[in-house]
């Protein structure tokens, strides 16, 4: 319901409620009592100009009006959509599922409310018993698919079928990256300024960075100082996109395992004995 037909609600349950006490029901859903009070007088405002309340003194009062706006919030904002939503239950158990606990809450508060959701659903109980034993059907057929995608997915291992996994670019990433590509050229792609402007000019050809060597550790250490940067790079077998501090890499099922399994310590060892050189030939 909106905060207009809640108040409704409220003041249909306490004919005559005093302003004070209609505040401090609603200061609860504020982060302070001040946007609480504003929230309130606005929608008393609104509320009175369209004539669904009357104030006689501090007391307020619902109208004829008043009573048959909250009687349309219920026929045609929920009862109607769970009308529509129960025709597709499968589609969106969620919503269903929220909407009948509103149902349930403000029927139980309000039986004009309730008289009118009766008046109007398409629904029933023996319908909801029935959308349940859907569910339990379904739930047996995706977990068959479950164990067959499971089956399959062993099998495209088995073929060294494409993989890719996501991880937190950090250090311990960026060592095991340097570690993997040992002997070998990696290249990176980027049009991120802030990256280019850390890579020293030699190793950068416009928006394409080479390196090899003992010159790759440090670049991945560069790539990991720049939490923001959009770079992709390639690397033996694998492929390693970089976006806000997080990377994924693409491969081989087996290239993807060579590198999840390779030794953090050792990695890290291997950066650390070779930073001295590192910082040697980026001077060059």
């Amino acid at each position: 319901m909106t905060f207009n037909n809640s108040l409704l609600l409220l003041v249909k349950h306490n004919q005559g409620i005093d302003f004070k006490e209609l505040l401090a029901k609603i200061t609860p859903r504020y982060k302070s009592p001040t946007s609480a009070k504003s929230a309130l007088m606005r929608s008393l405002k609104d509320m009175t100009s369209f004539g669904l309340i009357k104030r006689e003194g501090t007391k307020i009062f619902i109208t004829d009006k008043g009573l048959a706006s909250m009687s349309m919030e219920m026929k045609d904002k929920l009862v109607i959509r769970l009308n529509e939503e129960i025709k597709r239950p499968l589609g969106n158990l969620e919503e269903i599922v929220r909407l009948l606990v509103v149902l349930s809450q403000r029927g139980a508060q309000d039986k004009d409310l309730l008289n009118n959701a009766k008046e109007n659903a398409s629904f029933t109980i023996a319908d909801l018993a029935e959308l349940r034993s859907k569910i339990r059907a379904q739930r047996k057929h995706l977990k068959k698919m479950s164990f067959l995608l499971e089956v399959q997915a062993e099998k495209l291992k088995e073929l060294d079928f494409n993989d890719s996994v996501s991880l937190t670019y950090d250090n311990s990433i960026a060592a095991k990256l340097a570690l993997f590509c040992t002997g070998n050229k990696v290249i990176v792609e980027t049009k991120d300024q802030e990256v280019l402007s850390k890579i020293p000019d030699h190793w950068k050809k416009l928006e394409i960075i080479t390196v090899e060597g003992e010159n790759i550790s440090l670049l991945t250490q560069l790539l990991g100082s720049t939490p923001s940067a959009k770079a992709t790079l390639y690397a033996p077998g694998l492929r390693v996109t970089l976006m806000a501090g997080k990377s994924t890499f693409f491969g081989s099922h087996k290239k993807i395992k060579e590198f999840l399994e390779l030794k953090i310590g050792e990695a890290i060892k291997q950066t650390e004995s070779s930073t001295q050189v590192q910082q040697g030939s980026i001077k060059q």
